[in-house]
């Protein structure tokens, strides 16, 4: 059976032929799990999502992953692989050493720059707070003792990350120059380093051509780039075959995960929290989960029919639950050091900001959510950094990803959810070692409720894939 991998230069896209691509394309497929459903409403979905077209087209960085499965399943195939497609899916570095700065490297941050170089492009599955921000500085540096000359888009979720990133790159000395693109800066191509967020260059008022003359595109946050969102249209510009993604964890569903992939290359690194943990490269981390037992379930209501509408029902019941608020706030009363907790919405950081500081008087209570300047937020962080008795309640899109504080002893999971990025980041946030923690304590609160006990099973699946230890205590409310 021959089977021939080819790189279309027109399209920058991979392209396979031979007896056995059908077989191939369905198996880099997946179900599409919206189909039935729009069918009911009239619309039709393909009952499939596939990543290689009709026509056998597909992202180059997936190449890897489709020649293994042809060499795996096809023992006797002969497989022919032009020069071009290697070279796009493997643009390696010639070997260099690795520069210093003025943080020292751990040795798992210097396999991973070794990789990167070795590779060409690919991801890099780093635990949070395994300090992916100094190996992509290290990246850079050797980059820039390369040429001079080079051009970086480094890519990160929100404004709030450029700032960080940006300050992290002088604090470690490096010698590549470094700009940012927000909002409010305007672009400077003079810089090495151009450091963007997500909104800028998704916004139709932006100019992206400038991408097609980088040398390399680094996607911090990498798991963001799934299968439908708007910053994969950005990969038309870029012409680089040198991309390379950073992320904490990968998405759950294969075709986000083969999308991932595609577009930056395969994966080249992985280190996980446990690993990280094991050899004392971070915190340690213990899962306490407060299930509540309540006496009156909520009512919900028979005229509502949206699986989403009832879920939305049962979060007012437990944003204004006077039980589930009193649990908290003694929870917050008897932390000896500073705690963060997270929830999802507006409305119920509001009213958990409210309740706290009007039953923790001796505590310092802030609100962290969208409109808050990001000095203000920067300003928090430092408070949290050098007092003790610091309550930060915030809403875990701002501070699940990216938001590093040292002096962290406690979360709190206030909004249930079941989301596995979110959870995993969201306990990275307190993973940094710190003089005063010898272990992060997460209190989870779950609910023993329609939606509560579906979404509490689902986080710890993910506690024991992430090797976390944890423990279950009832609490039952009394009845009046």
């Amino acid at each position: 059976m021959k089977v021939k991998l080819d790189y279309d230069n027109s399209r920058r896209q991979g392209i396979i032929a031979g007896d056995c691509f059908q077989d191939v394309r369905e198996r880099f497929s997946a179900k599409n799990k919206g189909a039935q459903f729009a069918r009911m409403r009239g619309r039709y979905i393909p009952s499939r999502t596939y990543v290689i077209t009709p026509g056998g087209r597909f992202d180059v960085g997936l190449g890897g992953e489709i020649y293994k499965y042809i060499q795996e399943s096809y023992v006797d195939s002969e497989i022919n692989v032009s020069k071009r497609f290697i070279t796009e899916l493997n643009p390696t570095y010639d070997d260099a050493s690795i520069p210093k700065l003025k943080l020292k490297l751990r040795k798992y941050q210097k396999e991973v720059v070794k990789e990167c170089t070795s590779s060409g492009r690919g991801v890099v599955v780093l635990a949070t707070a395994g300090g992916k921000t100094l190996t992509i500085a290290t990246l850079l540096e050797m980059m820039y003792k390369r040429d001079k000359d080079f051009k970086c888009a480094l890519i990160v979720p929100d404004l709030g990350l450029v700032e960080q990133t940006v300050n992290d790159f002088y604090e470690y000395g490096c010698s590549f120059t470094v700009s940012k693109w927000t909002g409010k800066v305007d672009l400077d191509l003079s810089a090495n380093v151009i450091v963007c967020n997500l909104g800028i260059l998704q916004s139709k008022n932006s100019d992206t051509e400038w991408l097609s003359g980088i040398d390399i595109c680094i996607v911090d946050e990498v798991h963001k780039l799934r299968r439908g969102n708007k910053i994969n249209k950005l990969f038309r510009d870029i012409r680089t075959p040198h991309v390379f993604g950073f992320t904490g964890t990968m998405p759950e569903e294969l075709i986000d995960q083969w999308n991932i992939i595609g577009k930056i290359g395969p994966i080249i690194y992985e280190r996980n929290s446990y690993q990280l943990r094991k050899d004392n490269y971070i915190s340690d981390v213990k899962v306490q989960v407060l299930k509540l037992l309540y006496a009156v379930q909520p009512d919900y209501p028979r005229t509502i029919s949206s699986p989403s509408e009832r879920y939305r029902f049962e979060l007012d019941f437990i944003i204004h639950n006077d039980f589930r608020n009193n649990i908290l706030s003694g929870l917050c009363n008897k932390f000896d050091n500073n705690a963060l907790i997270l929830v999802d919405y507006i409305e119920h950081g509001s009213v958990l900001h409210k309740h706290i500081t009007n039953h923790c008087s001796d505590k310092k209570v802030y609100f962290i959510r969208g409109e808050v300047a990001l000095e203000d937020r920067e300003r928090v962080k430092q408070i949290m950094e050098m007092d003790d008795n610091v309550i930060v309640v915030a809403i875990s899109k701002i501070f699940s990803t990216g938001i590093n504080i040292k002096n962290l002893h406690y979360i709190v999971f206030a909004s249930g959810g079941k989301a596995k990025i979110k959870t995993i980041q969201s306990i990275g946030r307190g993973l940094r070692l710190h003089k005063n923690k010898s272990q992060l304590i997460i209190f989870d609160i779950g609910d023993d409720l329609r939606y509560g006990k579906d979404h509490l099973n689902r986080r710890l699946q993910h506690y024991k894939k992430e090797s976390i230890e944890y423990g279950i205590q009832e609490i039952s409310q009394k009845e009046d």
